[in-house]
């Protein structure tokens, strides 16, 4: 019988190591930093673009007054506000309302400022007759200084009435002059009419007629086929009818006045209402010429959630393209300096430099285009629609001029 000799052997199975090399890693980096750039870009646009639809285009219930300052002491010459640094208009020069639960009166500029335990201290013109709150109340600023109506506001004599739209009938206030010229004043997005009151005793001292309108998706007009702001693609169509409405009682001359959105509307009237040749003049206050700038502009002051970094452009361009794919945005409608061809009415256009809302670029494009039809004015440093409470008198004189010139 046969014996083995020596010691068992096991044999084991022979592995092939695969080396790694630079270029295979470098390889997988690059992959995987694609599928995250592109993971950022699509997750990022679609979230951005459903914010551009949600701020820009919903139309909901508009944001409660909040009395976010306080009343720190009523002085014969002066008022003392304090409140959080980021409390509206706490820190910006100029005339606004001064308003509380019980008392709504006009303060003037600020004549002092301090901070104290990280809240602003801010002392403010008192201006002569004016009622204002008791020390300690808490009070807001506001930008369109007076609540209320022209009646309650600035003791002008007006009546409410109803003009016929697409849809049904949208409220308006009408305020008598002894003029054939008509003075139709367009509000700005989700804003209440009284945005315009600033503009009323100009345009009452030059005995205009004045037809301060409501339009669709206000509380008292119908709202749009839509459902939704459409920036003058299809409100012009209301203005129109403001001004048929005045047409028919005797206007001869019309003057077409809009503020933020509402130059946008007034824009788009200019471009394609069949009244456009029958207004003799237009007057906007921080207009939305472009809504695709205004986009980028809004953008350019936005951080990426959770950090402390800006939106990179081609991001805010994923998103625009995801807006106009999600939610039928059409960007070139939307663009009225593009469209400057057909603007023919002498137009005055006042916009602040320190626009945060709205970027200056588009009005300067036009007038610069349109040298022959478009007037220009830039405050310095002046913010969204604030160019008359930060010169009253300034707004009044060059808007005076204007019209002058034209013999209106």
């Amino acid at each position: 019988m046969a014996r083995s000799s020596g010691t068992q052997r096991t044999t084991r199975p022979f592995v092939r190591k695969h080396s790694r090399s630079p270029g295979r890693v470098l390889g997988w980096v690059a992959v995987t930093l694609i599928v995250l750039v592109g993971l950022f870009y699509a997750g990022g646009g679609w979230y951005f673009s459903g914010q551009i639809h949600q701020r820009g285009f919903v139309v909901g219930a508009p944001d409660a007054d909040e009395f976010d300052l306080t009343v720190d002491r009523v002085e014969p010459d002066s008022v003392v506000l304090s409140g959080d640094p980021g409390a509206d208009f706490i820190n910006t020069d100029g005339t606004f309302g001064l308003i509380s639960a019980e008392v709504a009166g006009v303060v003037g500029g600020i004549v002092g400022a301090s901070t104290d335990a990280g809240r602003s201290i801010v002392e403010r013109d008192r201006t002569p007759g004016e009622p204002l709150p008791e020390a300690g109340s808490a009070a807001r600023l506001d930008a369109f200084v007076w609540p209320g109506d022209p009646y309650t506001a600035l003791g002008i004599a007006y009546r409410e009435i109803e003009y016929p739209v697409e849809g049904g009938t949208a409220g308006a206030w009408w305020i008598p002059g002894d003029s054939d010229t008509w003075m139709i004043l367009v509000h700005g997005k989700g804003a209440p009419k009284n945005e315009t009151l600033r503009m009323l005793p100009i345009a009452a001292a030059r005995g205009y007629n004045l037809m301060v309108i409501g339009y669709r998706n206000d509380p008292d007009a119908p709202a749009d086929p839509s459902g939704e702001y459409r920036y003058g693609l299809t409100e012009w169509k209301d203005l129109t009818a403001a001004g048929r409405y005045a047409k028919e009682r005797g206007a001869t001359d019309l003057i077409v006045v809009g503020y933020s959105m509402g130059g946008g509307i007034v824009m788009s009237y200019l471009l394609q209402s069949p009244l456009r040749n029958q207004t003799a003049a237009a007057i906007l206050d921080s207009p939305m010429l472009d809504f695709e700038a205004t986009i980028d502009h809004q953008a350019s002051q936005e951080t990426i959630p959770l950090t402390p970094f800006g939106l990179p452009t081609s991001l805010v361009a994923t998103a625009k393209w995801f807006a106009g794919w999600r939610f039928d945005v059409d960007w070139e409608a939307m663009d009225y300096v593009a469209q400057w061809r057909d603007l023919h009415t002498p137009t005055l256009i006042i916009q602040g430099t320190g626009d945060r809302t709205i970027p200056l670029e588009p009005a300067h494009e036009l007038a610069t285009t349109r040298p022959d039809v478009v007037t220009l004015i830039t405050p310095p440093g002046v913010d969204h629609v604030l160019a008359w409470n930060s010169d009253p008198d300034g707004y009044a004189a060059a808007v005076n001029a204007f019209l002058d010139t034209l013999g209106l």
